[in-house]
């Protein structure tokens, strides 16, 4: 019987040693959660362009298409001797776009010049976005416009 005891005794000890020996059970196994939405394609780009104005002003806008966001909005300069640029990140479902406005430097006639601009942010995928345009003048930002746009 002794004999009997101290061999069930020996398989428990065995048994106790196997569970803790790192294998895996069902309550440490990875389990794959699906990743955070994330709306913008890293594909995404810009095409921009501008033209100066002495005396009008283009309206800011944000308008959703399918895969994209087309904007108008105008950058006010104090000569018109700036070259006008502009570049956009995409992070989830937030557009930024920044204009920025640099001197080109030199002689320049001092007439307050409205650098009016469109463009439009391609390669996005279908749903609402936050859209955002910050005008840049001689390292001072400002946000231009800030709106919800939805894209199909």
């Amino acid at each position: 019987m002794k004999a009997i005891s101290k061999g069930l005794m020996t398989i428990a000890m065995l048994a106790a040693t196997a569970a803790c020996d790192g294998a895996p059970t069902a309550s440490n196994e990875f389990v794959a959660t699906p990743a955070e939405p994330s709306f913008a394609r890293s594909s995404a780009q810009l095409t921009f362009s501008s033209a100066q104005s002495y005396s009008e002003e283009t309206p800011a806008t944000a308008t959703g298409g399918t895969g994209s966001i087309s904007f108008t909005g105008s950058i006010t300069t104090p000569t018109p001797c700036y070259a006008v640029n502009a570049a956009q990140t995409t992070r989830k479902n937030e557009v930024t776009v920044t204009v920025t406005a640099a001197s080109t430097g030199g002689i320049c006639t001092q007439i307050i010049t409205n650098n009016n601009y469109q463009g439009a942010v391609t390669g996005l995928t279908a749903g609402t976005y936050t859209f955002t345009v910050i005008n840049e003048v001689g390292g001072t930002r400002t946000v231009a416009q800030t709106s919800t746009v939805v894209v199909q």
